[in-house]
């Protein structure tokens, strides 16, 4: 009886578990973390979150996340909620199947994505040159980069709004089956009329802090005197 059951047990799968999608780098204020299926719990920095994790802040909340495994940055601005997921794209060229649109700049096939499915929120994503694409979806918008700098937008009634500071993001609309290009210095405001896009004043870009993402540093040889600049990358969300 005992090598029966111990072949049985040979024979079952093993299943790995999920590895973490991000971690909380910092929060201020109210912030509320939920696993798949279990109950919010304030968030902390430092945590580890794994696939299907919601999160939400309060009128006095923000939170600073980081995606894995690449480092890419999500920056949650207050009265925000959102579940983070990680799926694949199952095909080449057009958006289709899981990814939930037909047309667009797609991820290769098999490639991890992460998307970020909004209710009413607010998130600012940057990524990094080696990154995962990252999708932000409501029930009328789907929208993808793979590279670059931008922020997402979604109201109560599910008006998406963009801002695209670097990189490029391809907007799906469903509810009139068109797709649009949203570029550097550009908005969108995506609903049930289609998708508008126009230029994106520097207000436009101050009020979701793009230009504080980045610092200029002085560098002198003594003895050379030669003179250099670097740009250097920090975070500056609070």
């Amino acid at each position: 009886m005992k090598t029966c059951f111990w072949l049985l047990a040979a024979a079952l799968p093993v299943f790995a578990a999920p590895s973490p999608v991000g971690v909380i780098k910092s929060v201020k204020g109210e912030v509320k973390l939920s696993a798949k299926d279990s109950a919010a719990v304030p968030a902390t920095g430092a945590a580890l979150f794994l696939p299907g994790a919601h999160i939400e802040t309060g009128a006095d909340g923000k939170a600073m996340l980081r995606l894995l495994p690449d480092n890419a940055f999500v920056d949650v601005r207050p009265q925000s909620a959102f579940t983070l997921k990680r799926i694949k794209a199952h095909v080449s060229g057009p958006v289709s199947g899981p990814l939930s649109a037909p047309k667009g700049a797609v991820p290769a096939k098999d490639q991890r994505v992460r998307r970020l499915v909004l209710e009413k929120a607010e998130v600012i994503v940057g990524l990094k040159k080696k990154s995962d694409p990252v999708q932000c979806e409501n029930a009328q918008t789907l929208a993808t980069a793979i590279a670059g700098r931008f922020s997402c937008r979604s109201d109560e009634k599910g008006t998406a709004s963009f801002l695209v500071q670097d990189g490029e993001l391809t907007i799906y609309n469903r509810p009139k089956d068109i797709t649009a290009t949203v570029r550097a210095g550009q908005k969108a405001v995506s609903d049930l009329d289609g998708i508008r896009v126009s230029d994106a004043t520097d207000a436009d870009l101050d009020e979701i802090g793009f230009s504080q993402n980045t610092l200029e540093v002085d560098f002198v040889n003594p003895q050379t005197e030669d003179f250099t600049t670097l740009e250097v990358e920090y975070e500056s969300n609070f």
